[in-house]
């Protein structure tokens, strides 16, 4: 007898839990070998494979008594933390209120935003977000009820006029924002919208989640000042780190900055949810970062993902924009943000590439709140794509967008 589980599924869960739309197209794009411009991931060749495995070599040859039991370090290991706190104020990033108690280290920034919004918001509370943004969010925001306003993206981050007058319509919980190389734009917002937007939030006292994962990924100028340096003493800025775009996915790292009314809470979760973190993989990636020159090893990976980034710019000049693709040019980050106005179902299209010429890339329209937004947009991935794949991608694109306008024609 077969059980129909979508009985027993709370309403919760029927309603709000939806699959990854990039998850899908990465998968399709496998089963078929295609050749993606999809994930934004970092590229595999790039890990620093042999000095991780010193890293956990080291670790392994430690106590490894304390690794195998429950951790009494529920916020992380404290080695780990004051690394990240130094880094951190070395850089310019924190107010002087932040300690090593204000660190808290999460299974990727993906568990600090669950944390977080899980903490932050009713059912039914209003948010604001970047328009476009990271649809994973939107995903988390999502399940915990939250209903969306827009506010338009621009190059130096979002439009200021749009932001006054959506708060004038209601009253928002928190503002979330990927504020350097966003994903998917690759836009950074400048240090004088971020002092605008800090202003309006003291004025309408709502908060902002600050999320930073492609921070030293730039490939010209570093970004500036973060919204967790200006605003100082006004503790009203959540900051999201992580290690995942940097070094490697796999180590499920990131952290979160916050006040320690916050930090105390998120224990509480932490709790409920995994009773403690991993104390393994923290402590390799501690001996990772004392180990390495990272500064030189940031150099490196910026040097080389330019690389991925101009071939992918070089083949759609070439094979793509000349059949109506306009795009702007990261200045770092992952990911090229694009538009094919005669394209009206970008899905289609999608699909398309897939089966005829076996290439992939994201429908824009996934990283809307409303998703009637975004049918004619499209992003690229350049992070795995190696100039010569990124390349021939472009060249399967540019046929697979001609013969897909001569059947729209016919």
């Amino acid at each position: 007898m077969s059980i129909k589980w979508d009985e027993h599924f709370n309403k919760k869960t029927n309603e709000r839990l939806i699959l990854s739309t990039i998850g899908e197209m990465m998968r399709l794009a496998s089963e078929e070998n295609a050749l993606s411009l999809t994930a934004g991931e970092p590229y595999d060749l790039l890990y620093p494979s042999e000095a991780l495995k010193r890293a956990f070599e080291k670790t392994l040859n430690g106590n490894l008594v304390s690794h195998f039991s429950y951790s009494n370090e529920r916020m992380g290991i404290y080695p780990l933390r004051s690394w990240i706190k130094k880094w951190m104020a070395d850089e310019g990033l924190l107010p002087s209120w932040v300690t090593e108690e204000n660190i808290f280290i999460t299974s990727g920034s993906q568990e600090g935003l669950n944390f977080v919004t899980e903490l932050l918001l009713e059912e039914g509370q209003t948010i604001l977000v970047e328009s476009p943004t990271y649809p994973e969010a939107l995903l988390v925001f999502t399940k915990e009820g939250a209903r969306f306003l827009e506010v338009p993206l621009e190059e130096d981050g979002p439009n200021i006029e749009a932001f006054k007058n959506l708060l004038k319509k209601e009253r928002i919980s928190f503002f979330y924002s990927i504020v350097n190389y966003q994903n998917p734009t690759g836009y950074s917002t400048s240090a004088q919208k971020k002092k605008a937007i800090l202003e309006l939030a003291r004025e309408h006292n709502f908060l902002i989640i600050e999320d930073d994962p492609y921070h030293h990924l730039y490939y010209d100028a570093p970004p500036e000042k973060s919204y967790l340096s200006l605003a100082g003493e006004d503790c009203r800025v959540i900051y999201l780190g992580s290690f995942s775009k940097i070094v490697a996915p796999g180590l499920r790292t990131g952290w979160v900055v916050a006040p320690k009314e916050v930090i105390d809470q998120m224990l509480k979760l932490r709790v409920l949810s995994t009773l403690c973190p991993q104390t393994l993989p923290q402590e390799a990636l501690f001996n990772f970062l004392q180990e390495t020159n990272i500064p030189e090893y940031l150099s490196s990976l910026r040097h080389a993902y330019r690389r991925h980034r101009d071939a992918m710019i070089e083949g759609l000049e070439k094979y793509v924009k000349p059949l109506g693709l306009s795009f702007q040019i990261p200045k770092g980050g992952f990911f090229i943000w694009g538009r094919i106005p005669m394209i009206k179902d970008m899905h289609d299209f999608a699909r398309f590439c897939i089966m005829e010429e076996k290439v992939a890339f994201i429908p824009g329209d996934i990283f809307f709140a409303e998703p009637s937004n975004g049918k004619d947009t499209i992003r690229f991935s350049f992070a795995k794509t190696p100039p010569e794949k990124a390349i021939e991608g472009c060249r399967r694109l540019g046929s697979a967008l001609k013969k897909y306008l001569e059947q729209l024609q016919n």
